[in-house]
């Protein structure tokens, strides 16, 4: 693993939820020179710095920044510039360009099943970022649409930029399902508009859900044929998928990958360059989630009976490595569920990254080599004291482990500009959410 590794990520917040890396790890399985990893951020702005800075390929764009991408985007695609969304940025050597595969995700989950779009009365429910690409990708497909809504002025807006029929959430609401021969429900999580008695087996119902939604069980018994939220996710990975990589994606990859999602791993764990912030957040963290906390250094001086400069001058960086990876496989085979601080280079052998990645949720305390040279006492750090230069041994060092980083991280939060309790309560946010499902 080098420099050549592409890197990519998908933005939002919260984003730990967001199923995009299993699906591109699935579109590439064995592939070694390509690592995708999720990216909490405050701003689509920020998004668009850490792109930058972090030398990324590109970035899929969930909720809450469609809109804001789209607007600081200046190469867009018609698709962005129609729906006022991007879901995908692509870093070309021009500079970046922004586009919305969510239309292709609509039209691909529904045509994969033989069903032909032209000329069916179609009918969407929601008028949100996920509605809009719904509306506009069975327009285009030949549909019949009618985009619905409760709040009438916005979606006569909308269906006006979208060529199609729009209606509010009214008593009409019951036929106009019955009519449909498509259905795809945008609505938020928690509301619910379809009775089951509406339904019968000439619908075909698409769900911008993955999981949980009410109205799967009712189309279900109605002989309905239901299509949830995974479907939608794949058909729009794929072309975002060819605009990252030129590629063609294994398609039946990313289907088992998401078939085959693993319950979350019992440990958190904190990794990233020295000088980052891992120990005080970690520390921060545990307390916040009612979890003991393992720094593996500490472990590690305690063991050896010495601090790790001397250790680093006696055995050399290659044993220590050896020593960490015995810390790590203590803690995360045969410890209570914990919250590790792991060293700057844990991440340098591929059983410690292997480890890391499988028992716990590894999030990516990130700061840039300068801001790291300015939190740190050289003197204490024997891989950077030994030169001359040591600002200039801290880039070269990050930038070898950039690429370890980002294949071991599920989240990577940006500590700069941040205190270390701002970033401990996002990193508390994320994973709480998660556990709750």
């Amino acid at each position: 693993m080098n420099e050549t590794t592409k890197l990519f990520a998908v933005v939002g917040n919260p984003v730990l939820h967001s199923k995009s890396p299993v699906l591109f790890e699935g579109a590439y399985p064995g592939a070694g020179d390509r690592a995708f990893f999720r990216l909490v951020a405050r701003s689509a702005e920020e998004a668009l710095r850490l792109l930058s800075e972090l030398e990324l390929g590109g970035m899929n764009v969930t909720a809450p920044f469609k809109t804001e991408m789209a607007a600081l985007v200046a190469r867009r695609s018609v698709e962005v510039e129609i729906l006022d969304a991007a879901n995908t940025v692509v870093s070309e050597a021009d500079g970046f360009h922004a586009y919305n595969t969510d239309p292709c995700g609509v039209s691909g989950a529904i045509e994969a099943l033989g069903v032909e779009i032209r000329a069916k009365e179609c009918l969407v429910l929601g008028a949100g970022g996920a509605g809009r690409a719904a509306a506009y990708a069975l327009q285009r497909a030949g549909g019949c649409v009618t985009l619905v809504n409760r709040t009438i002025d916005k979606v006569r807006e909308i269906a006006g930029r979208l060529h199609c029929m729009y209606a509010g959430i009214d008593d009409e609401l019951p036929g106009r399902v019955a009519r449909a021969e498509i259905v795809v429900h945008a609505l938020s999580p928690g509301v619910e508009v379809i009775e089951e008695e509406w339904l019968s087996p000439r619908h075909v119902v698409l769900d911008a859900l993955y999981h949980g939604s009410y109205l799967r069980d009712r189309a279900m018994r109605r002989g309905a044929t239901y299509i949830d939220g995974s479907h939608w996710l794949i058909h729009q990975g794929i072309p975002a998928y060819r605009l990252f990589t030129g590629e063609e994606p294994d398609e039946r990859g990313m289907e088992m990958a998401l078939s085959l999602l693993p319950a979350l791993p019992r440990h958190v764990s904190f990794i990233g360059f020295m000088g980052a912030g891992k120990s005080t957040v970690a520390r921060t963290v545990g307390k916040m989630l009612g979890m003991p906390v393992v720094d593996t250094d500490r472990l590690i001086e305690q063991r050896a009976g010495k601090g790790i400069p001397r250790l680093m001058q006696e055995e050399g960086e290659a044993s220590f490595r050896v020593r960490e990876l015995e810390v790590l496989r203590d803690v995360l085979l045969g410890h209570a569920p914990a919250v590790i601080s792991c060293g700057g280079g844990a991440v340098l052998l591929p059983e410690a990254r292997r480890l890391l990645r499988s028992r716990s949720i590894v999030v990516w305390l990130y700061a840039s080599p300068e801001q790291c040279m300015r939190r740190i006492d050289v003197a204490s750090r024997p891989l950077l004291a030994c030169h001359a230069r040591p600002d200039e041994a801290a880039e070269a060092l990050f930038r070898e482990r950039k690429a370890l980083y980002a294949r071991t991280a599920w989240m990577l939060i940006d500590t700069g500009g941040r205190t270390s309790k701002q970033v401990s309560q996002v990193v508390y946010e994320e994973i709480s959410r998660s556990i709750r499902g």
